[in-house]
């Protein structure tokens, strides 16, 4: 498959891209500046912002499933962004989207340490990102949104627990950067993640 990637350059962003080559998919990166990512067979990379529509559009056209790893601290990136992938799927047809999302925006499951913590540290981050997800809830955009608990650098372990809708989340939980990576590759092709919000786990 042909996936569009956004936040490539990012720490989880780079893992998609190194998995999914490996897989022996191609992926077209659009990133600010093309200079942060090595050319490689089998990826292509565009440069412009993944919060334009415009520019989100043309990178859409040709493929046939977006993964986004953005991340920021403040502002309305992840939300813009999520809109212009809506937006982008209108033009070019493609509707399957797997985004990556934090623990920290499901408020009601969080320990009250983690919530402590969170709203403290991650605030403008957890605004953004919840706007974001009320935006593609909203559309008709094949989607996964992606939970992960606290990231780690380690390596990739295989194991990625989907915890359920009872367990409360702590700031003890954690899962690597490479399995979340993998599990967001698998998810492309798993339909029985169509339209659902999940948390991961390592």
């Amino acid at each position: 498959m042909k996936l569009l990637v956004l936040g490539a350059t990012g720490a989880t962003g780079r893992l998609v891209v190194d998995q999914a080559l490996a897989a022996g998919h191609t992926v077209r990166a659009l990133v600010r500046s093309p200079r942060k990512l090595d050319a490689r067979p089998g990826l292509e990379v565009v440069a412009g912002q993944a919060t334009d529509a415009g520019d989100v559009t043309q990178a859409m056209t040709g493929v046939g499933a977006v993964v986004s790893t953005l991340g920021a601290t403040g502002g309305t990136v992840i939300t813009d962004a999520t809109r212009a992938v809506i937006s982008g799927a209108t033009t070019t047809g493609v509707t399957r989207f797997v985004e990556l999302s934090s623990f920290a925006v499901l408020r009601e499951r969080l320990s009250a340490p983690a919530k402590l913590m969170s709203s403290t540290a991650m605030g403008a981050m957890v605004k953004d990102k919840a706007a974001a997800e009320d935006a593609l809830r909203a559309s008709d955009l094949d989607y996964t949104l992606v939970h992960a608990v606290r990231l780690t650098n380690g390596p990739a372990t295989g194991v990625t627990k989907l915890l359920p809708g009872s367990a409360t989340l702590r700031m003890g939980d954690t899962i690597s950067r490479a399995d979340v990576a993998a599990w967001m590759l698998t998810a492309l092709n798993d339909t029985t993640t169509s339209r659902r919000s999940v948390v991961i786990a390592g």
